[in-house]
């Protein structure tokens, strides 16, 4: 039965996804092996991967990683143009258009053209048909609501990544959507089990990760169709785009913009002392340690870019934090950010507000936060360069405030 299996059906399936699963890997790490930065980025371990990205800087606005198949920049001007050009009207990496075995996992919702984004981005829009939300303050504010109700039940101790700002996405983005209570917690279990979605493109999961997301994704999707108060195809479409891309980014620009404010000597003190510098400090933390670092993009027709002629098909990758750190750009130019034209275009305005409110709070009823051990970084995460965990201790409880 388990040969008949592999020849044809779901196990063959199931066999091909992994064999894709060990070559790609298996490509990245010898990339890695023979000095390709691109190749050191995406093997994705705990170290920080500055130098690397610095280095595909090193070698030109446009770099060919040969290994791996992708055209990778830290070019501000050359992202700009590839997030502007209509030739990059999709995601990459277009597995399809080279005709190899299927990834382990991608998404099945995270895969809109420009178009397509354009036209369901009003439904999540403030005031939209489905964000109860009527602008980014109203939003900020419940982001604030929610975080003291996450604090109150926190001790003194606790992991600021999976205890905080993973929990705290589920409960707002549900409270958004008009969720009936029934299935807010169902919601707010799924949006974790989501968190590898924008990591798995470009980096192969394990593959049991890689099946637990899949279905993740799937029962999330579902649920949407069940929940929503008008499921039509798009609206469902537009909510689970949303979720997907709005609550692990979230997630990790808090943690970041955190641990940023305490390696910094007295940036906490500074923020605790005045909780309204909270926006500057998200701002700071979308520039220096952004939640998204690669966004890739396949040219669906030939182009000529940074002096180099592209076939269709062709992958670019831009190094999101490497593009903020370009010594030739305007110094006051703004953060390349969540690229909002394809499903970043349905939550990049929530990214922020939520962020804004959590580190509000924090700074307002945890004066004395501090770094309880070091922060680990998830495996096999070069997109998001997630934290697996963050330990911190706040010392007495304080009082919260109103």
């Amino acid at each position: 039965m388990r040969s008949e299996l592999l020849a044809d059906g779901p196990g063959r399936d199931i066999a091909r996804r992994a064999r894709r699963n060990r070559l790609t890997r298996a490509a990245q790490w010898f990339a890695g092996l023979e000095a390709d930065p691109y190749g050191l980025v995406l093997r994705a371990g705990t170290g920080e991967p500055t130098a690397a990205e610095e280095a595909v800087r090193a070698r030109g606005p446009l770099h060919r990683s040969t290994l791996t198949g992708t055209w990778v920049t830290a070019d501000r001007a050359v992202a700009r143009e590839v997030t502007g050009h209509p030739a990059f009207d999709a995601p990459g990496p277009a597995f399809e258009a080279h005709g190899g075995d299927p990834p382990p996992f991608r998404s099945a919702v995270l895969t809109l053209d420009r178009a397509a984004a354009a036209r369901l981005a009003p439904l999540t829009a403030f005031g939209g048909p489905l964000l109860w939300a009527r602008d980014a303050a109203c939003l900020e504010k419940r982001a604030g609501t929610w975080s003291r109700t996450l604090l109150a039940a926190l001790g003194d101790r606790f992991d600021l990544a999976e205890d905080f700002a993973r929990r705290l996405t589920g409960p707002v983005l549900a409270e958004q959507l008009g969720l009936p209570e029934a299935a807010h917690e169902r919601f707010s279990r799924l949006l974790p089990d989501c968190r590898h979605i924008l990591d798995a493109p470009l980096c192969p999961q394990t593959h049991a990760t890689a099946r637990a997301a899949e279905a993740a994704e799937t029962a999330m999707a579902a649920l949407l169709g069940e929940a929503l108060h008008d499921p039509t195809a798009d609206s469902v479409r537009a909510a689970t785009v949303m979720a997907l891309s709005a609550a692990e980014p979230t997630a990790v620009l808090i943690a970041n913009a955190v641990r940023l404010l305490l390696d910094e000597p007295g940036g906490w003190r500074r923020l605790a002392a005045d909780p309204e510098r909270a926006g500057e400090a998200v701002a700071h933390a979308l520039r220096t340690a952004p939640p998204v670092r690669l966004e890739t993009r396949a040219a669906r027709s030939a182009l000529t870019l940074a002096g180099t002629e592209l076939p269709p098909g062709a992958r670019v990758t831009l190094l999101v934090a490497a593009v903020n750190r370009d010594p030739l750009a305007a110094p006051d130019a703004p953060p390349l950010g969540l690229c909002a034209d394809l499903h970043f275009g349905l939550s990049a305005h929530l990214v922020e507000p939520l962020a804004r409110g959590a580190l509000r709070t924090l700074a307002e009823n945890l004066p004395g936060l501090r770094a309880d051990g070091d922060p680990v970084t998830r495996l096999r995460s070069p997109v998001l360069r997630a934290p697996a965990s963050q330990p911190v201790a706040s010392g007495p409880f304080p009082e919260l405030r109103p």
